[in-house]
C-alpha cells in the first residue's frame, strides 16, 4: 500500500485524474475527520502526512490508511470527464444560477466602488440606480465587478436576470469580487492572494471554452503596496500559465504602469494608441476623493492570452448624470471573437483623405455655426481610413460589417469640447454607436483610434450651446474622400441592417460656352480656308475647337482678330495655334493628302448619314459629350479623336442600332469604317477614316485603353437601359482605379509640345503600369498640370523618375512627379 504522500502526487499530477473530483480526510483530535477539497490541502504545510486518513473522489473511497485500500488506479472515480481547465492551485467552486448558451464574448469590468469609505462623499444611494443601468446597457457576456458589497449583488441578481454568479452572496464582501456569466459555466474556482485578496475565475462556453479571471490588487493605501502587488502579479501569472485554452484576465490593478503579466496582451493597447485612464482625479469627483497622489490612471485592465481577437475596447461610465458619476472608476468593455479571416480584412494604412461616417442631413442650425465647410456635419466613425484607390475593396467589407448592426435612434444634445474644439453629443445611448464602431475596426483593423461619438460644430461653445436638440434615426454610414485641395464628399452610401450599397456619382460637369457664333465670325475673317473636324461634320459640342485647313494660311487676317497665331512645334503637319473670345483654333497650313482627306473626311460622313442627319447630330452630341467627360476623347493622350466618333455614331445611325449597346459588344478585333468591313489590321482598335488616304485614325490606341474603352462603353450602355441618364456624363472614378499619379507640370507655352509627346510618356510607362490613362485636360492651369493614372499597383517614387528620365530630357523646364492617390483633384 503506497503513502499519503504518493498517492496525493499521483491525483496532482496525473493527467487521467481531476484533482477538482477528489477530497482529503484529515484527522482532528475528538472530531470527526475534516473533509478538505483536494486543491486546498496544502503538501508541507500544517497537516503532517500522517494525519491524511482517506482520499475520495466522486464520494468513493479510493485510499484509506486504516482499511488498507488503495484504488486509485483501478476505480473509474476521479477521472478526467472534460478536461478541467481551472487545476491547483485553484480552488473548485460551485456556480450560483444556470445561464443560457450563446457565442462570442464581450466581458465588462468594474470596479464599483463600496460604500465603506468616505460616505458622505460618494453619494451611494444616487450612484446605485446609475451603476445598474449602465451594466445592463452595456451587454457584457461576463460581467467582472469589484468592490461589491451584499446589496449591491442583491440589486444585480434583480436588475439581470439570466446570469449565473461565481459567488456566495453571503460571502461575496471577503473579496468583494464578482463574476455574472449569461454564458454556459463550465468550471468555476478560486485562488487566494492573501487577506481579503483572491481571483476568481469562471470558464464559459463562448462557443470555446473560455477562461475568465478576475481579480482586485493591493493598492497603495496600503504600506508596501507596490511590492505587495508584484508578488500577486507572480502567484496569477503561475496559476494561469497551464490552463489550456484562451484566458481572459480582468480587473483593478492598482498600477498605471507596465504590468509584467506574462504571455497576455493588453487588450486596449491593443486596439487604441492611448493611455485613456480608467481613474481620473482630473475629471472625476469621486476619485478625486480617493486618490492619493491626484494623478490619471489607466488602473483597469482587461488581459488576453490565446487566439481570440480583440475586437473592441471602450470605457463606461465615463460621463457624469445629473453631475454625479457611477463610480471612482471608468468601467471597461471589451469585445472578443474570432480572428476574421484574411479575406474579411483590409489592413492598409488609412489617410487623413477619406472617412467612414454618419452624416444627420441638413441642419440649418449646425449650419449656422459650424466653422468649417471641407466636411459636411457629421459623427465619425473611421477616421483616417482606406485610401480611395481600396474602396472597391473596401466598401463591400463596410457592408458586412453593418450588415450586422439594427438601424438606431440617436439624440444630438449637449454639448462636449476637445480643447478648443466644440461638438455636439449623440451618444446618450453610446452602445449602438460602440457596437457599429467595433463591428467596422474588425474589418479595418489598421484605421483604429480614440473612439468619442461626436459631432464637431466649431470652437465656439456659446453658439453651439444654443442648438437645439433633435432626433435622428442612423440607419446608414456613408465613406467619405477629399480629393485635391477639395471638401470630403460622400463616395458611397451603406446602409444598416441590410448591407446595401449606393454609389455616388459626381455631378457633371456643366456644359462649355456656346462657341457657335465666334467659329462663325473667324471663319468669316479668314478667305480661303476650310472647316474640318466636327464643326464641318456636325454634332460638335457647343464649345468645340474650331479646326481649319489652308495651304496658304492668312496670317495677317488671324492678327487682324486681334491675336497672335502660335506656331505649333514638333508636329508632322505644319500649323498655327490661337484662341479668340475663348475658342480655340487649329490652323492647318497644307495641301497634302492628310489635308486634304480631311476636308473629304467630314463630306464623306455627312453623305453617309444622309437624310438620318438630323439623327447623327443628335446621337454624335450625346456621345461626344460622354466620351469628354470620361476622358476617352483624345487622340494626343491616348484616346479616339473626333473623326472616329463620328464614323462609330454614322455606323449606328445608318444601321438603326443604339450606339453603345452596339460599340460596347463589338470585337474590337475586327475593324471599323464608314462602308463595308476591311480586314483585320492586329491593332488594339482601328477605326478607318472615311476617304484617302485610307488609314487608322485610332493607332495610338493600346490594349489597355481599349480594355478602359469597353469597360466605359458598357457602363454607358447599362445607364441608357436604365434610363438614369443624369450620371451618363458623370466624371470617372479614377480614384478608385489609381493608387497614384504621375502629374506633369510645363509652363504654359509648352503645352502643347507636352500633348504631342504624351503617348511617348504613355509608352514609356506601359510596360510597367497596368492600364496608365492619361487625362486629356489640365488638372491646373498655373502651372498647367496633367494628370496621369498609374493603376491599382504603381511605381515606386524613384522608379518612376528612371522611367521618366528620358522622356523628361528632351522637355525643358517640363517635370513628372509622383503623387498620392488622393492629391489629384476629381477628373473633369
Amino acid at each position: 500500500m503506497r503513502t499519503s504522500e504518493q498517492v496525493y502526487h499521483q491525483v496532482r499530477w496525473d493527467s487521467r485524474l481531476d484533482p477538482a473530483r477528489f477530497v482529503v480526510g484529515v484527522a482532528q483530535r475528538g472530531r470527526e475527520p475534516k473533509r478538505v477539497p483536494f486543491a486546498a490541502f496544502m503538501p508541507g504545510g500544517d497537516v503532517p502526512w500522517h494525519r491524511v486518513l482517506f482520499l475520495e473522489a466522486d464520494g468513493e473511497v479510493v485510499w484509506d490508511r486504516a482499511a488498507g485500500i488503495d484504488r486509485v488506479a483501478e476505480s473509474g472515480a476521479g477521472r478526467v470527464r472534460r478536461g478541467r481547465r481551472l487545476r491547483a492551485p485553484f480552488t473548485p467552486a460551485e456556480p450560483h444560477g444556470h445561464a443560457a448558451g450563446g457565442t462570442g464574448l464581450r466581458v465588462l469590468t468594474w470596479n464599483t466602488l463600496w460604500d465603506r469609505f468616505d460616505r458622505e462623499l460618494i453619494h451611494t444611494a444616487r450612484r446605485r440606480p446609475l451603476l445598474l443601468d449602465l451594466i445592463a446597457a452595456a451587454d457584457a457576456d461576463v460581467i467582472a465587478l469589484q468592490e461589491v458589497e451584499r446589496d449591491l449583488l442583491a440589486a444585480l441578481t434583480r436588475h439581470l436576470p439570466g446570469y449565473a454568479l461565481d459567488a456566495d452572496p453571503a460571502r461575496v464582501e471577503d473579496t468583494g469580487l464578482v463574476l455574472l456569466s449569461r454564458l454556459p459555466v463550465l468550471e468555476s474556482a478560486r485562488l487566494d492572494l492573501g487577506p481579503h485578496k483572491a481571483v476568481h475565475a469562471i470558464v464559459v462556453d463562448a462557443g470555446d471554452p473560455v477562461t475568465v479571471a478576475v481579480t482586485h490588487l493591493t493598492s497603495d493605501h496600503t504600506a508596501g503596496g507596490a511590492a505587495i502587488r508584484t508578488a500577486q502579479l507572480a502567484v496569477i501569472a503561475e496559476a494561469l500559465a497551464p490552463v489550456e485554452g484562451d484566458v481572459v484576465l480582468v480587473g483593478d490593478f492598482n498600477h498605471g504602469g507596465t504590468l509584467p503579466v506574462l504571455g497576455m496582451r493588453d487588450a486596449w493597447t491593443e486596439l487604441h494608441d492611448d493611455d485613456a485612464p480608467t481613474f481620473d482625479p482630473v475629471g472625476n469627483p469621486l476619485a478625486a476623493v480617493s486618490s492619493l497622489s491626484g494623478r490619471s490612471a489607466r488602473l483597469d485592465r482587461v488581459f488576453v492570452r490565446g487566439t481570440a481577437a480583440v475586437l473592441r475596447a471602450d470605457l463606461v461610465g465615463t460621463r457624469p448624470v445629473d453631475g454625479l458619476f457611477a463610480s471612482d472608476h471608468y468601467g471597461v468593455v471589451v469585445d472578443l471573437g474570432p480572428r476574421p479571416a484574411e479575406s474579411d480584412v483590409l489592413d492598409v494604412p488609412p489617410t487623413p483623405r477619406t472617412a467612414v461616417v454618419w452624416l444627420p442631413g441638413p441642419w440649418p442650425e449646425v449650419d449656422a455655426v459650424r466653422e468649417s465647410t471641407r466636411w459636411p456635419p457629421h459623427v465619425t466613425l473611421l477616421f483616417g481610413f482606406v485610401p480611395e484607390s481600396d474602396f472597391d475593396r473596401a466598401v463591400p467589407l463596410v457592408a458586412d460589417a453593418v450588415e450586422e448592426i439594427a438601424p438606431f435612434p440617436v439624440r444630438v444634445e449637449g454639448v462636449g469640447t476637445f480643447g478648443d474644439v466644440v461638438w455636439l453629443d449623440p451618444a446618450a445611448r453610446p452602445a449602438p454607436w460602440a457596437e457599429l464602431h467595433a463591428a467596422l475596426l474588425r474589418r479595418f483593423p489598421a484605421c483604429r483610434a480614440r473612439f468619442t461619438p461626436h459631432l464637431t460644430v466649431g470652437t465656439t461653445e456659446r453658439a453651439a450651446a444654443r442648438i437645439p436638440g433633435r432626433d435622428f434615426g442612423v440607419g446608414e454610414v456613408v465613406v467619405l474622400s477629399r480629393r485635391g485641395d477639395g471638401p470630403m464628399l460622400p463616395r458611397a452610401v451603406v446602409g444598416l441592417g441590410t448591407g446595401e450599397v449606393r454609389w455616388i456619382e459626381e455631378p457633371p460637369t456643366p456644359p462649355g460656352p456656346d462657341l457657335d457664333a465666334v467659329a462663325d465670325r473667324v471663319v468669316a475673317a479668314l478667305p480661303g480656308v476650310h472647316v474640318v473636324g466636327s464643326r464641318a461634320i456636325g454634332g460638335h459640342l457647343p464649345d468645340a475647337d474650331l479646326d481649319l485647313v489652308a495651304p496658304d494660311p492668312p496670317l495677317d487676317r488671324v492678327r487682324a482678330l486681334g491675336v497672335e497665331p502660335v506656331p505649333v512645334v514638333g508636329a508632322r503637319t505644319p500649323g498655327y495655334r490661337f484662341a479668340v473670345s475663348g475658342l480655340s483654333v487649329d490652323l492647318l497650313a497644307s495641301d497634302d493628302d492628310i489635308a486634304t482627306g480631311a476636308i473629304t473626311d467630314a463630306a464623306a460622313v455627312r453623305a453617309a448619314v444622309g437624310e438620318r442627319h438630323a439623327s447623327f447630330v443628335r446621337v454624335v452630341r450625346v456621345v461626344k459629350a460622354w466620351a469628354r467627360a470620361r476622358g476617352v476623347d483624345s487622340a494626343p493622350f491616348g484616346g479616339l479623336p473626333g473623326l472616329a466618333w463620328s464614323v462609330l455614331a454614322a455606323r449606328a445611325v445608318c444601321a438603326g442600332t443604339e450606339f453603345f449597346a452596339t460599340w460596347a459588344a463589338w470585337d474590337w478585333h475586327d475593324p471599323v469604317a464608314l462602308h463595308g468591313q476591311p480586314a483585320r489590321t492586329g491593332e488594339a482598335v482601328t477605326v478607318l477614316t472615311p476617304t484617302a488616304p485610307i488609314r487608322s485614325c485610332t493607332g495610338q490606341v493600346t490594349p489597355g485603353f481599349r480594355d478602359l474603352l469597353t469597360r466605359e462603353l458598357f457602363r454607358a450602355w447599362e445607364i441608357v437601359e436604365s434610363g438614369d441618364l443624369g450620371t451618363l456624363c458623370a466624371p470617372p472614378d479614377g480614384h478608385r482605379v489609381h493608387a497614384a499619379w504621375a502629374v506633369v507640370t510645363t509652363p504654359v507655352e509648352r503645352v502643347g509640345l507636352v500633348r504631342g509627346r504624351m503617348r511617348a510618356l504613355l509608352g514609356a510607362l506601359e510596360p510597367h503600369v497596368a492600364e496608365p490613362h492619361a487625362w486629356p485636360r489640365p488638372i491646373a492651369h498655373d502651372p498647367v498640370r496633367f494628370a496621369v493614372g498609374l493603376g491599382p499597383t504603381p511605381p515606386s517614387p524613384a522608379t518612376l523618375a528612371d522611367l521618366v528620365a528620358p522622356w523628361v530630357a528632351g522637355l525643358p523646364d517640363v517635370e513628372v512627379a509622383w503623387t498620392g492617390n488622393g492629391s489629384v483633384p476629381t477628373l473633369r
